[in-house]
């Protein structure tokens, strides 16, 4: 629950941070596509066994979700639309290794 929110939170500062006051206007629908995004991440679930390949399934997945989003439906620029889905995936990706590494910390020193 707490990865939703944080993917959440880092899509629309992202958003705010590199579109021309997009965010302002366009609040519910940015929501929605941080919703897509996040369910795609999440949701991978074990459909693919490797845990690299499907983190780079669903990082791809999310990646073309967003693209469309904020170029279809938010109306950003698509070099907006690159920079923000970089930034976004970008931290994804080290949100992961962050939350891996303390998981792995903390399991080593309770066990």
């Amino acid at each position: 629950m707490v990865a939703v929110a944080v993917y959440l939170a880092s899509f629309y500062v992202f958003v705010s941070v590199f579109s021309d006051g997009v965010a302002a206007d366009s609040r519910w629908r940015i929501l929605v596509v941080a919703l897509i995004t996040a369910a795609i991440l999440i949701g991978t679930g074990n459909a693919i066994k490797p845990p690299l390949l499907r983190l780079a399934v669903a990082c791809l997945a999310a990646a073309a979700a967003s693209l469309a989003g904020l170029v279809v439906w938010i109306k950003v620029t698509r070099l907006q639309a690159l920079k923000i889905t970089g930034s976004y995936i970008g931290f994804v990706l080290a949100y992961g290794v962050v939350s891996a590494l303390l998981i792995g910390a903390l399991g080593g020193h309770a066990a």
